[in-house]
C-alpha cells in the first residue's frame, strides 16, 4: 500500500528522514520499501487494516517506536456535531434527509452527514500532493477531500450532492442501503456501466442506485462544480460482501480492499469527523445534524497481563515497568489496582487475580487483532525489538502423550504383518441388516444408529469379520490366495446398556486350493506374539463361536487369565474356498505386552526333531492333546506344534512336531525315545489314540 513520507513526517517530525523511517518500520514488524519521490510501500497484514492502513496508523506505530507523541487533531476522536441513536429501520434526524439500513447484516453502520455553503474548487497544493503520491488523481476539493481523509485515518468516505437526491412527499430526501435488484444497472464516477445483482449493496434514493456500497460511486449524485450542499456517507459494510461483489464487478479501489479487509465500526466517526474539518477548512462548509445508524456495540476488550508468564513465554526477563511502558505507547490502557485485588472477568481470561506482577490491559477499539495475552505477548516485544532476541535452546520438559505407547504398537503390529506377506485393509465401521448373520453371540450389543447414512449401514460394527470376509470374497476374483488385516474400531453394548468400543486387529487368511490356512495364520500369530512382546499366552480350543467359524476349528487366545481373542476356520457358506480368521483385543493386549526383551545365549548344542502321527476320535480337540503332551514329566522338551490334520474314515488324522534339547549336551537317541516313550504311553492311556 502506497503512503506519503511528507504527511508521516508531518505527523512525526521527529522522523529523522526516509531511510531512517523503511528502517524503523521493517525492525518492528512492518515490512516497507523505498519508491521514487515522496513514496513509500508498506506491506498492511491484513489483520490490521483498522488501525494501520492509514497515515494516522503508521505515525502512531513510529511514534510508539520511537517512544514520543505523534502530533494530532483536537477533535479526532470527539463528534463534531450532534449524534442520534436511531432504530433498525430509519428515523428522521432533521428536515434534511434520513438513512433506512435493510440489511444490518450488509451494513452494521452507516453514519451520514449533511453540509451546506459547499464551495467547488481546486484543492490546496497539500492535498494534491498526498493523493498524487498514493497514487489518487485530484479531481476537486471536496473528492479530494473524502480521498485525503481516507488516507489519513484509514476510513473510506463518499460525497453525494445533496440536490440530486430525490426527494419524498415529506420533502425529505431518503438514502437507503438495500440490496440491488435483479436486471437493476449503475453508471459509475468513470461512465462506466455495470449491471447488478441481489448480491451486490447499494446506496440508494427511492428512485435510483446512487452508488455501489463500499466500491464505488454512481454519476447520478456526482458533485460538481455546481454542487452547494452535500451528504458525507461514512459507512461500515461486510468485508466478505464487498470482497465477492468486487470480483463479481471485476470492480477494485482503495474502499473495497478496506472494506474487505473488516475494518472497525469505530472508524466511521473517526473519519467523518476529519472530514468535516477539512470540509470547512478547504471548501467553507457548514456542518449540519449526524445520523448514525449503529447495529454494532462496543465492548471493551480487556486482558489479564501477567509478567511471569511472559517472560517464560518470550525468554526474556522484563520488569513491569518495561512492559507497560511499551503497552501505553501503543495505545493500551493499563489498569494495576493492588487493593482491589478484584477477578479478571473479559472475553479471554475469566480467572486470576491483580497482583504485583500483573495487570489488566485494555486494548484500543480499533485493535480487532487483539484477542489473547498471547497477542499483548506479541505487541511488547514487537516494540522491544525482535533483533534483541537472543536464539538459545528451549527449556521444555518433554514427555509421552497417552496414546503414543498404542501408535507404537500399531506400527509393529503393521511391520510384523506386512513382514510376513499380508496387506492393510481399511472398512467401513458401520454395517448393514445382512451383515448380523455372522454373530450368534452378537444379539441385543449393536449399536443401531439414529440417523444412518443409508439402510444397509444402519449398525456400528461390533466386529471386523464381516467386512474381512466380504474382502476375501472380493478379491477371489482377482487373486487365488488372500492375506489381509485391518486395524480398526468395534462397538457394542455392555450389561449396563453403555456404549464402549475397542481397537481391534483383525487377521484373515484365504486360500481356493490350500487346505492349511488355519495353520498357516496360527504360525503368523505365534510369530507375531514373538516379535511384538507378548511371552506367555495360551490358544486352547473354544467350545463356541460365531456363524462364520467352523464349531470344531476354534481357538481362543488367552494371556494373563483373559481372553485377549480368536482363531478359527471360516464356516465355507461364508465363504467359497478355505479360510480362516483372527480377532486380537489391542486395548487387552497393550497391557500384557513386554516391552523389555529377555535375551539368551545362543544353543551350543543342536536340537532333535520327532513327528508323531495319530488316529483319535474327532471329539478330541487338539488343544487337550497339546496340554497333555507338555504336562508330561520331560526334562527336554522345547517346543510342541501340530503340523498335519485331516480325516481318515470316522477317525482325525493329527501330526505333531516334538522338539527336543539340551543345553549342555547332544542328546542321544537313546535319550530322546525314552522321551517319546512318555509321550505316547499318556496319549494312549488318556485319548485312546492309535500310532500310525
Amino acid at each position: 500500500m502506497k503512503f506519503s513520507y511528507s504527511l508521516i513526517k508531518k505527523l512525526v517530525p521527529a522522523i529523522k528522514s526516509k531511510r531512517d523511517l523503511i528502517n524503523k518500520l521493517n525492525l518492528h514488524f512492518f515490512e516497507a520499501e523505498d519508491l521514487s519521490g515522496n513514496v513509500l510501500d508498506i506491506s498492511i497484514p491484513p489483520n490490521r487494516f483498522s488501525d494501520a492502513a492509514s497515515h494516522i496508523g503508521i505515525g502512531r506505530e513510529v511514534s510508539a517506536i520511537l517512544g514520543i507523541k505523534m502530533r494530532t487533531y483536537a477533535d479526532y476522536t470527539q463528534k463534531c456535531a450532534e449524534v442520534f441513536r436511531v432504530s433498525p429501520r430509519s428515523v428522521r434526524a432533521s428536515q434534511r434527509f434520513r438513512v433506512e439500513v435493510q440489511d444490518k447484516n450488509l451494513c452494521p453502520r452507516y453514519v451520514a452527514q449533511y453540509f451546506e455553503n459547499i464551495k467547488v474548487g481546486p484543492s490546496p497544493k497539500w492535498v494534491k500532493d498526498v493523493l498524487v503520491d498514493c497514487g489518487l488523481r485530484p479531481i476537486n476539493n471536496v473528492v479530494d477531500i473524502m480521498n485525503y481523509a481516507m488516507l489519513e485515518t484509514g476510513q473510506p468516505l463518499h460525497a453525494f450532492d445533496y440536490d440530486k437526491l430525490a426527494i419524498s412527499d415529506k420533502r425529505q430526501a431518503t438514502i437507503i442501503v438495500r440490496r440491488a435488484r435483479k436486471g437493476e444497472k449503475i453508471t459509475t464516477l468513470d461512465d462506466k456501466s455495470y449491471e447488478l445483482n441481489k448480491n451486490i449493496l447499494v446506496i440508494a434514493d427511492i428512485k435510483r442506485p446512487l452508488a455501489i456500497a463500499g466500491i464505488k460511486g454512481g454519476k447520478e449524485a456526482e458533485v460538481d462544480k455546481n454542487t452547494k450542499r452535500i451528504v458525507v456517507e461514512s459507512a461500515n459494510f461486510n468485508g466478505v460482501n464487498i470482497y465477492k461483489s468486487s470480483k463479481t464487478l471485476k470492480l477494485f479501489t482503495d474502499a473495497s480492499l478496506r472494506f474487505s479487509h473488516n475494518i472497525s465500526p469505530e472508524l466511521t466517526i473517526i473519519g467523518l469527523n476529519r472530514a468535516s474539518q477539512l470540509l470547512a477548512e478547504v471548501s467553507g462548509a457548514k456542518a449540519g445534524q449526524i445520523v448514525d445508524v449503529n447495529f454494532t456495540k462496543s465492548r471493551k476488550k480487556i486482558i489479564k497481563f501477567n509478567l511471569e508468564k511472559f517472560n517464560q513465554f518470550i525468554g526474556l526477563n522484563l520488569d513491569v515497568k518495561t512492559v507497560r511502558l511499551y503497552l501505553e505507547r501503543l495505545g493500551f490502557k493499563i489498569n494495576q489496582n493492588q487493593k482491589s485485588r478484584r477477578k479478571v472477568g473479559t472475553p479471554t481470561e475469566t480467572s486470576g487475580l491483580i497482583t504485583q506482577n500483573s495487570f489488566l490491559v485494555e486494548a484500543p477499539l480499533l485493535r480487532q487483532d487483539i484477542k489473547l495475552f498471547e497477542d499483548l505477548a506479541e505487541e511488547a516485544i514487537r516494540l522491544h525489538g525482535y533483533n534483541r532476541l537472543k536464539s538459545r535452546p528451549p527449556h521444555i520438559y518433554l514427555h509421552l502423550s497417552g496414546f503414543e505407547d498404542q501408535i507404537v504398537l500399531k506400527d509393529k503390529i503393521r511391520k510384523v504383518l506386512i513382514a510376513a506377506g499380508l496387506s492393510e485393509v481399511s472398512n467401513y465401521t458401520f454395517i448393514g441388516e445382512t451383515d448380523l448373520v455372522f454373530g450368534k453371540n452378537w444379539g441385543d450389543k449393536v449399536v443401531e444408529l439414529e440417523n444412518p447414512i443409508s439402510a444397509q449401514l444402519k449398525y456400528l460394527r461390533p466386529s471386523l469379520a464381516p467386512h474381512l470376509l466380504k474382502n476375501i470374497e472380493g478379491n477371489f476374483r482377482f487373486f487365488d490366495e488372500v492375506k489381509i488385516f485391518e486395524i480398526g474400531k468395534t462397538f457394542f453394548r455392555d450389561n449396563k446398556n453403555k456404549l464402549n468400543e475397542k481397537l481391534i486387529l483383525g487377521i484373515a487368511l484365504a486360500s481356493k486350493n490350500n487346505g492349511q490356512v488355519f495353520f498357516e495364520l496360527k504360525g503368523i500369530i505365534k510369530e507375531f506374539f514373538g516379535k511384538i512382546g507378548l511371552v506367555d499366552y495360551l490358544m486352547p480350543e473354544m467350545a463356541d463361536g460365531n456363524n462364520y467359524l467352523q464349531s470344531n476349528e476354534v481357538l481362543k487366545i488367552e494371556s494373563d487369565g483373559a481372553v485377549i481373542g480368536y482363531l478359527g476356520g471360516v464356516n465355507k457358506s461364508f465363504v467359497k474356498g478355505d479360510a480362516a480368521l483372527a480377532e486380537i483385543d489391542l486395548d487387552a493386549l497393550l497391557k500384557l505386552v513386554v516391552e523389555e526383551h529377555e535375551y539368551r545365549p545362543l544353543p551350543k548344542y543342536p536340537s532333535m526333531m520327532r513327528d508323531i502321527s495319530i488316529l483319535v476320535e474327532p471329539t478330541v480337540r487338539v488343544g487337550e492333546i497339546m496340554q497333555a503332551i507338555q504336562e508330561v514329566d520331560l526334562k527336554y522338551i522345547e517346543d510342541v506344534d501340530l503340523i498335519d490334520e485331516y480325516d481318515v474314515a470316522s477317525k482325525r488324522s493329527l501330526t505333531f512336531r516334538v522338539i527336543f534339547q539340551a543345553q549342555d549336551r547332544t542328546l542321544t537317541n537313546k535319550e530322546i525315545n525314552q522321551e517319546m516313550e512318555k509321550i505316547v504311553k499318556i496319549l494312549k492311556n488318556k485319548f485312546k489314540v492309535q500310532i500310525r
